[in-house]
C-alpha cells in the first residue's frame, strides 16, 4: 500500500493518516465577496398569455392639482370681420407730443394761380448809379428836317489850273507772229492817238513816253505753242521800261499740247521820272506764237 502524506510532516513521508474525525459545527458565514461581472443578457423569452382582468379598483380618488399651462398652440385662421360698432364719443385731446424730425422735402407742387396785385408800396430811396452799360446799336436815321434858309454866298475861290487834254495811244497787231526767248512783241498798227505825250512807230515793239508823269498801261495778247515745241511749254511775258521789268506785269501760261491756246493780260501804272522813256513787252519761251495783241497807254498825271 502506497504511503500518503497528510501534511503533518513536511520533511518527508509520514505514517498513514488516521481516519477523519466527526464534522465540527458550521462556522460563521464569512463576508460576502465582491460582485462578479454581469453575465451576458440571455435571449428574451416568449410572451406569456394575458391574464384575466382583475376586479375594478376602489372608488375614484380625488382630482389631482391642475398641471402647468402647456406651450401656446399655433394661431388659428383669422375669422371674418364683425360688423363695425357704433362710434364712441370723442375723448379729450391728449397733450401735444414732442415734434418729430423734419421729413424729406416733397416734390414741388404745381404753381397756383397768380394772386391779385397788392397795393403799390411807397417808393424806396434812389440807389447808387450803376456802371454805364455798353453802347447800344445805332438807331434808324430820322426823317430829313426841313431845308434851312440859304446862307450868304462865300467869297470866290482862286482859279484852278486849266483842264488838261487827254493824251493816249492805242496800238495793236492782228496776225499771229512767231516768238522765242528774248523776242520783243511787235505792234504793227496804231488804232487811235491823242496828244503828243505817247508815241509809237508802226511795226515797232516800242511805245515812247515823251513827257514825265504817270501813265496807265493796259495789255492783252493771245498765245499758242510754236512749231516743234516740246511739252510742257511755259511762255512768260513782261513789260519792260527802259530795259527793266515793271513789277506786277509778269504773266505766263504753261501749254501741255500743240492744241492749247491762252489769253494773258495785265494793267499797271508806270512813272516816267524823265523823258523820253521806252515801254515794250518781251517774251520768254521757245517757240511760241503771239497775237492778236493790243496795248493802250494813257497819261493820267
Amino acid at each position: 500500500m502506497e504511503e500518503q502524506s497528510c501534511g503533518c510532516n513536511p520533511c518527508g513521508p509520514c505514517r498513514p493518516c488516521p481516519p477523519p474525525g466527526p464534522s465540527g459545527p458550521t462556522g460563521a458565514t464569512g463576508p460576502t465577496g465582491a460582485t462578479g461581472p454581469t453575465g451576458a443578457t440571455g435571449p428574451t423569452g416568449a410572451t406569456g398569455p394575458t391574464g384575466a382582468m382583475g376586479p375594478s379598483g376602489g372608488a375614484t380618488g380625488p382630482t389631482g392639482a391642475t398641471g402647468s399651462t402647456g406651450p401656446e398652440g399655433p394661431a388659428g385662421p383669422t375669422g371674418a370681420a364683425g360688423p363695425t360698432g357704433a362710434a364712441g364719443s370723442t375723448g379729450a385731446a391728449g397733450p401735444t407730443g414732442a415734434a418729430g424730425p423734419t421729413g424729406a422735402t416733397g416734390p414741388t407742387g404745381t404753381t397756383g394761380p397768380t394772386g391779385a396785385a397788392g397795393p403799390t408800396g411807397a417808393a424806396g430811396p434812389t440807389g447808387a448809379a450803376g456802371p454805364t452799360g455798353p453802347e447800344g446799336p445805332t438807331g434808324p436815321t430820322g426823317a430829313t428836317g426841313p431845308t434851312g434858309a440859304a446862307g450868304p454866298t462865300g467869297a470866290t475861290g482862286p482859279t484852278g489850273p486849266a483842264a488838261q487834254e487827254a493824251q493816249f495811244l492805242s496800238a495793236y497787231s492782228t496776225p499771229p507772229q512767231a516768238g522765242t526767248t528774248g523776242t520783243d512783241l511787235i505792234l504793227d498798227r496804231n488804232a487811235s492817238q491823242n496828244g503828243t505825250a505817247v508815241t509809237h512807230d508802226q511795226n515797232s515793239p516800242a511805245v515812247t513816253l515823251q513827257e514825265p508823269g504817270f501813265y496807265n498801261v493796259s495789255f492783252q495778247s493771245a498765245l499758242a505753242p510754236g512749231t516743234g515745241a516740246s511739252f510742257p511749254l511755259t511762255v512768260t511775258l513782261n513789260l519792260e521800261q527802259d530795259g527793266t521789268i515793271v513789277p506786277g506785269t509778269t504773266v505766263q501760261h504753261t501749254f501741255n499740247s500743240a492744241a492749247d491756246t491762252a489769253t494773258v493780260s495785265f494793267s499797271q501804272i508806270v512813272q516816267a521820272a524823265s523823258a523820253p522813256s521806252t515801254l515794250q513787252v518781251t517774251g520768254d519761251g521757245n517757240p511760241y506764237f503771239y497775237g492778236p495783241v493790243s496795248m493802250t497807254v494813257q497819261k493820267i498825271g
